[in-house]
């Protein structure tokens, strides 16, 4: 008890002194607490954008199009209150609605940019991202999150609880998981409010950000029906649109916030319709063809092959230059046993896109089941660059550096898996014998009593309920 006071101590003094100095947030000019720096915001952004690009089916290439839409992207961020911030724009290649901003990475969808109708819609929903950097709300919602884990560890050491140590070491590893939570309503709405600003002071009409509100219905609908769902089936679309304020609330305050505006000059119709569709008329053709392919995608994960191989096959007949159409036929191939076919097909979606991080863990998991191990470490690796926090990638990778020999190098990316995957019928069997390799004798009755209780009567199973019943005896003399 004495020494959790003691430490809570030394804890409380320095956090006081921080206490003390708040930062100045650019868009309001208010003194706020922030444990969080500027340059680190930067970081953030920077360490989490290549796991956010491919979390999100990559990029979509069209590159006429990315730099027409970076000009408009980068005229919103010129005249924001952080300029200086670095910024890279992409279109992500997936048809989930949405978009989405962090220090330096600015992302809307392929599904979302299909159903909008103008450039002012365009500007309205990349305005609201870029609100939200410039408000620091990313960096308000870590500092909450931190915040609220460091009164739990103030509350287990002020108890003299054992585990006050561990929620330390929780604290100082928050940042990437943090990059999860939502905005909370009133974040929402002043980046509404921000997002309405910029578009009035570009010259577009801002009406058009009530429109673009409903363009994003319509686009959620059209893409929940093709995969035969309704509002509330998908988890994911309910978490993401959980913070944002109810529809008819959202449009009053939008209407209010235009009213609001000062003197403002539309810059011709407001809208540049024409311009707008053109440039997108061949993503709006592809994005027809995906869902086709998010049909397949559905299939596959359902174990129906024949009829995602039937309606895979019916998408390349319409676009036969989309990598994941090619890497999903490689998955089909792979799933059937038939190596060799997935192996060409993983290739030839490479073909068409060179660093497409799929692929890569294709062609892994190809090299891992024919035993070819040292190219299946290459591979997974490859993959890993591209996709730094792919869980599969990092079990590829541990089992092939298992099969090798090489426990130690293993057991981070097997423990990488099983911290997102901790039910997964083997990966805690493949850990059990990594640590008993090492020496790590206590770890290892750990990881197969886990294997035990997960999947008992597999071959992994049976190995790990013998080699608890021997190391138990041998360790607890």
């Amino acid at each position: 008890m004495d020494k959790g006071i003691h430490l809570l101590r030394i804890l409380l003094i320095p956090l006081l002194l921080v206490l003390t100095t708040c930062a100045v947030n650019p868009v309001t000019g208010r003194h706020e607490f922030m444990l969080v720096s500027e340059s680190e915001e930067i970081n953030i952004g920077r360490e989490a954008a290549p796991s956010l690009k491919w979390s999100y089916g990559g990029e979509y290439r069209d590159e006429k199009l990315r730099r027409y839409l970076e000009r408009i992207v980068r005229n919103i961020w010129k005249i924001s209150e952080r300029p200086y911030l670095p910024m890279t724009f992409v279109i992500q290649n997936t048809s989930l609605p949405n978009a989405f901003a962090l220090p330096g990475y600015v992302a809307i969808t392929r599904g979302l940019l299909a159903e909008l109708d103008n450039e002012a819609q365009f500007a309205a929903v990349i305005g609201h991202e870029v609100g939200h950097v410039m408000a620091r709300h990313t960096a308000e919602r870590i500092t909450l999150g931190t915040l609220q884990q460091f009164g739990l560890l103030v509350g287990s050491m002020a108890l003299g609880g054992k585990s006050g140590g561990q929620a330390l070491l929780r604290v100082g590893a928050l940042g990437s998981s943090l990059l999860l939570l939502k905005f909370d309503r009133s974040q929402e709405l002043e980046a509404d409010r921000l997002g309405v600003k910029y578009m009035a002071r570009l010259g577009y009409d801002p009406y058009e950000a009530i429109r673009a509100h409903d363009r994003l219905e319509v686009a959620i609908d059209k893409y929940l029906k093709n995969l035969g769902k309704k509002r509330g089936e998908d988890n994911f679309l309910n978490a993401l649109l959980s913070t944002h304020p109810r529809e008819e609330v959202r449009k009053e305050e939008m209407l209010q916030m235009i009213r609001q505006l000062p003197h403002y000059k539309i810059k011709g119709d407001g809208k540049n319709t024409k311009v707008f569709q053109q440039a997108i008329s061949g993503l709006k053709r592809i994005n027809r063809v995906y869902f086709i392919y998010d049909r397949a995608v559905l299939y596959y994960n359902k174990e129906k092959i024949g009829r995602a191989e039937s309606l895979l096959k019916k998408a390349i007949e319409k676009a036969n230059r989309e990598a994941p159409f090619y890497n999903l036929y490689g998955m089909i191939e792979y799933k059937k046993g038939e190596y060799k076919k997935a192996e060409r097909y993983f290739r030839k979606a490479l073909s068409l896109y060179h660093d497409y991080q799929p692929a890569f863990y294709g062609l892994g998991l190809v090299a891992l089941k024919e035993k070819r191990y040292y190219e299946a470490v290459g591979r997974f690796k490859k993959s890993l660059h591209l996709f730094p926090d792919h869980a599969y990638s990092h079990f590829g990778l541990g089992k092939a550096y298992f099969h090798l020999g090489r426990y130690r190098v293993a057991i981070p990316h097997l423990r990488a898996f099983a911290s997102v995957a901790p039910k997964d019928p083997e990966v805690h069997g493949l850990l059990g014998i990594c640590y008993e390799n090492t020496g790590n004798i206590r770890a290892a009755i750990r990881e197969y009593s886990l294997q035990v209780r997960i999947d008992p009567y597999s071959e992994l199973g049976r190995y790990a309920r013998e080699r608890l019943f021997i190391l138990r005896r041998v360790y607890t003399r």
